[in-house]
């Protein structure tokens, strides 16, 4: 405890903003050294020096006033802007917060003081990171700036924090354009239940399936990309649609979405799909008839990501190889 009660010690006596330590009649007990170079004396010279002198005539009535009033009803004033008297005629803005305390059978308060041009800095350094990160992360920058706002470093908002991380995670795992999970949500997901059925004595029941939209770049080269973008939307809310709890959706490339059905063996598999594939070419589309061919793939145990995804995806190039909007499985 000695040895940790001389680190906290060294780490008041050097703290980067100015500390008071002062008594019920206002008399300073103590002030660290960056107070003292600001007054550009030793801090042992401030001891017993009424701390209201510290500050020019007119932030000593906001001081004795303002803070003063809070500290006896409230019992801690935060960010009262002063101004100490410095050397020379100079004076020096400042942010004051004070605290009071219960120490022996009496009371003493607690004064930090931060320069506002210091402040300053720090929100003008905040801001440059956030115009920095608008350029480089593109949609991801409000989000960024909303964290940088917080300013974590002054107002040590956690809890914020750590509710815009978790929007920036989903941000990175969502597809922009249909709003189902992305490849790389996919691949976590995957690799997560592989993990969990590769440590079960016996293998659960589960299908992957790939689905393809058949002869999808005829239609963005026939009627635009904005209609081939309208197409996988629509596609997106038909297999929402179809979704059982537990199972996972995404879009994992152009035209190309994976569906994990858990707890479901390959014949079960094939009638859902099925259901969804039938959906798909019966749907009132606006420019051209959408189909799919899709690829199944039942977990085996010993499975690999990528063992299980090359049986799917061979399965889907029978499937096209045998005519297209049709299903086939391996």
């Amino acid at each position: 405890m000695p040895a940790r009660d001389e680190e906290l010690a060294m780490w008041w006596t050097q703290a980067p903003d100015g500390q008071l330590v002062v008594d019920e009649g206002g008399y300073v007990l103590a002030a660290n050294d960056t107070l003292a170079d600001w007054l550009d004396t030793p801090a042992s010279n401030l001891r017993d020096t009424l701390a209201s002198e510290l500050f020019t005539s007119s932030a000593r009535l906001i001081y004795l006033g303002l803070v003063g009033f809070r500290l006896a009803h409230q019992g801690s004033a935060d960010e009262a802007h002063l101004e100490l008297r410095l050397p020379h005629g100079r004076t020096l803005a400042v942010l004051c917060s004070a605290k009071r305390i219960a120490h022996g059978g009496g009371w003493m308060v607690l004064i930090s003081m931060m320069p506002i041009a210091r402040k300053h800095r720090l929100e003008r350094e905040l801001l440059e990171a956030r115009q920095v990160n608008a350029r480089q992360l593109d949609e991801k920058s409000r989000l960024i700036a909303e964290l940088e706002s917080l300013r974590a470093t002054l107002e040590g908002r956690s809890q914020e924090l750590e509710l815009l991380n978790q929007r920036l995670d989903r941000q990175a795992t969502t597809d922009h354009l249909t709003g189902l999970p992305n490849r790389r949500y996919f691949e976590e997901q995957l690799t997560s239940l592989l993990s969990q059925l590769a440590n079960q004595d016996a293998a659960s029941a589960f299908t992957l399936a790939l689905l393809d939209i058949d002869y999808f770049k005829s239609v963005n080269d026939t009627h635009g990309h904005g209609a081939g973008d309208r197409v996988l939307v629509t596609l997106a809310e038909l297999i929402r649609q179809t979704l059982r709890g537990g199972d996972v959706a995404a879009r994992i490339g152009g035209e190309e979405f994976v569906l994990m059905m858990l707890n479901t063996p390959i014949d079960a598999a094939r009638v859902g799909v099925e259901r969804l594939r039938l959906t798909v070419e019966c749907h009132a589309w606006q420019k051209t008839p959408i189909t799919l061919s899709i690829g199944l793939a039942a977990y085996r145990s010993g499975d690999t990501a990528e063992s299980l995804l090359q049986r799917a995806d061979r399965a889907l190039y029978r499937a096209k190889a045998r005519g297209r909007n049709r299903l086939e499985h391996m």
